[in-house]
């Protein structure tokens, strides 16, 4: 049976922490674990992000499990009960975490619950790698430039737009499912029978690119974890991603997340 979950408070993480740093509402953090670390069964005050940098470990919600592998980025809504087992040697996580303050100052609202469970409509990783390249980088500019990322990456359309409408959610999972095949408006027009114009005028205004912009970053996020398994070369992955050569992969990579695919490898 399990036992009474334990709150982790603002700043409460599993594992050791370090390189912390405060911008406001928001906190950045690593955090470092010896083998076998476990958690007891738990849950969030404020809403936060994590991305897993090395390593891993099971995590166990209502009942069932899942592996959290290097590369995968992940968010934890308030409230929502879990358990993190089995960390493996050398893991590392990258950790951001955003309270009221940061909500209240931007007048935005706490990303849903689903993006917690959801595997076909992707997490914004590429967004959580660019705020990680400034947590790293700490610089008189950083705190502005968090504040803006971290805006993009709960709000990635037009601050104050309420209202998504039922497409945003199915061209998401459209997306995501055909990634690796050819697509076009007139494509993604026929799954979501809508005109490609009604696409091509409103699809920034909720999702903050374009959708060839957008299908670029699925594409990279798919990369991360080749990255870190350290199994591939840079050519291999691009070639598996969908890109035609290393040099489309390594300019796109960069333009993505701000870095060089070769230094995200190396953090």
């Amino acid at each position: 049976m399990m036992n009474k979950p334990v709150q982790y408070e603002k700043g409460m993480y599993v594992g050791a922490k370090i390189k912390e740093r405060t911008f406001g509402g928001i906190i950045t953090s690593e955090t470092v674990f010896v083998p076998d670390t476990y958690s007891a069964y738990h849950y969030h005050a404020n809403p936060h992000f994590s991305h897993i940098l090395a390593g891993g470990s099971k995590e166990i919600r209502n009942g069932n499990s899942d592996i959290q592998y290097a590369g995968k980025g992940l968010y934890y809504y308030p409230g929502i009960v879990h358990q993190n087992v089995d960390y493996r040697p050398g893991t590392r996580i990258f950790n951001l975490e955003l309270d009221t303050a940061f909500f209240n100052t931007f007048g935005l609202s706490l990303p849903p619950a689903s993006l917690m469970f959801e595997d076909s409509n992707q997490l914004n990783t590429t967004g959580l790698i660019r705020i990680m390249k400034e947590h790293y980088l700490d610089d008189a500019d950083s705190p502005m430039a968090i504040d803006q990322l971290c805006i993009n990456l709960v709000h990635p359309g037009k601050v104050g737009e309420a209202y998504f409408p039922e497409w945003t959610k199915k061209i998401k999972s459209v997306m995501n499912d055909h990634w690796n095949q050819p697509l076009s408006l007139s494509l993604l027009a026929n799954h979501l029978e809508l005109h490609p114009v009604t696409i091509s005028k409103y699809f920034p205004r909720y999702f903050g690119c374009s959708a060839g912009e957008y299908l670029r970053r699925i594409k990279i996020e798919r990369a991360f974890p080749l990255i870190k398994q350290g199994n591939y070369s840079l050519t291999e992955i691009a070639y598996e991603c969908g890109f035609t050569d290393q040099a489309h992969f390594t300019k796109t990579f960069r333009h993505v997340t701000g870095l060089l695919p070769k230094q995200y490898r190396s953090i």
